[in-house]
């Protein structure tokens, strides 16, 4: 985020100008920020579930994966059938053969995967604890009780005070697992976030404004001189692609093309790519909050409505931002309808290019 625009803030709350509400990657203490974190590091935007839908055993793998310093360095191709269920080709294959060869999970007898099968929570936390460090060997007796008071005893359990361990997790219950395993220490002591470069608040959260700071860069135009290959400060081929909100099989740096749109994390080694989910034209017009004229809370880009949430494009189509009403940009956005109804679209504005 752009430094000015910290400072021109912070003055402009000082002398009580401005009432902002609280946005995409506000850093209010009560603001539940799981959800922003895990998307920051590219942990949950490969698995497309609605927050209260059930998790798959394939797609928490998935999660387990993305969760892990493996996350960016597997690839998606798998040239051998490790359970009957999963064929190679599948979306998920890769990250259950990572997950069955790290031990993060288990199959079936019957050499099945059961990939399609809502993950449990006694599932989900045998997974965060392999994470973490720990084998069959740290649990005496009964091994599901040892590992249920271990999950209570590093506090894995917050935000799942009403799920049993064998529950059907939802995606919300993954999010706070995996949060909580970010923010957990490992078999060894460590923070296990460390390996995002994660840091705890003075209120034991996450570091979201700093984690946010550094993490994400672009938006970058894809060009003939300034190809994918040359963007990437980490190997192309080893990093996972998310094109218009979509991760699968064969979906790499061959993906990839001429005027695409951008952003990459290093630490995650997460590429997001906007093909269909960007749009240029003129600014035709800006709105601003009722409550505060300063607020813009939407963009009209040839007539099309961008709803406006992250402190970030506030303040750029702010009046003490770059762009204005007549500028010709390019918007990356992300699709967040859930309609068929045109005059109900809901586009969200990741960000913003200014055209030549």
């Amino acid at each position: 985020m752009n430094h000015t625009w910290k400072r021109t803030m912070s003055m402009l709350l000082a002398m009580g100008m401005l009432t902002l509400s609280i946005p995409a990657q506000g850093i209010a203490a009560s603001v539940d920020t799981s959800d922003k974190v895990l998307s920051n590091l590219g942990i949950t935007d490969s698995v497309l579930v609605a927050s209260n839908a059930e998790v798959t055993r394939a797609q928490f793998a998935q999660l387990l994966l993305n969760t892990s310093s493996f996350k960016g360095k597997t690839g998606t191709t798998v040239n051998y059938r490790r359970f009957s269920d999963v064929p190679t080709d599948s979306t998920y294959a890769a990250a259950i053969n990572i997950a069955a060869q790290q031990g993060w999970m288990t199959g079936y007898l019957d050499g099945t995967f059961k990939p399609d099968q809502p993950v449990k929570l006694r599932e989900a936390v045998y997974g965060v604890l392999a994470l973490l460090g720990y084998t069959n060997e740290d649990f005496t007796g009964d091994q599901t009780q040892g590992r249920t008071s271990m999950y209570y005893a590093k506090e894995l359990d917050e935000g799942l005070a009403l799920v049993t361990m064998e529950s059907n997790l939802t995606m919300s219950n993954c999010e706070a697992l995996l949060y909580n395993t970010l923010k957990a220490n490992t078999k060894s002591g460590t923070m296990y976030g460390q390996i995002f470069d994660c840091e705890l608040d003075s209120d034991g959260e996450i570091n979201y404004l700093k984690l946010s700071d550094n993490n994400i860069n672009g938006p970058i135009r894809v060009t003939a001189s300034k190809d994918i290959e040359k963007i990437l400060p980490f190997s192309e081929q080893n990093a996972t692609y998310i094109i218009d909100g979509e991760v699968g099989y064969n979906l790499d740096y061959n993906s990839v093309e001429e005027d695409d749109i951008v952003y990459y994390s290093s630490k995650t080694r997460t590429v997001w790519v906007y093909q269909d989910d960007r749009a240029s034209g003129e600014v035709t017009g800006i709105v601003y909050d009722n409550s505060s004229s300063m607020t813009p809370v939407a963009v009209y880009v040839e007539g099309t409505k961008y709803t406006i949430e992250s402190e970030e494009m506030q303040y750029a189509f702010s009046t003490l931002g770059k762009v204005h009403v007549g500028d010709e940009i390019t918007v990356v956005y992300d699709d967040q309808t859930n309609t068929t109804d045109p005059d109900n679209y809901n586009f969200v504005l990741k960000g913003y290019l200014l055209d030549d």
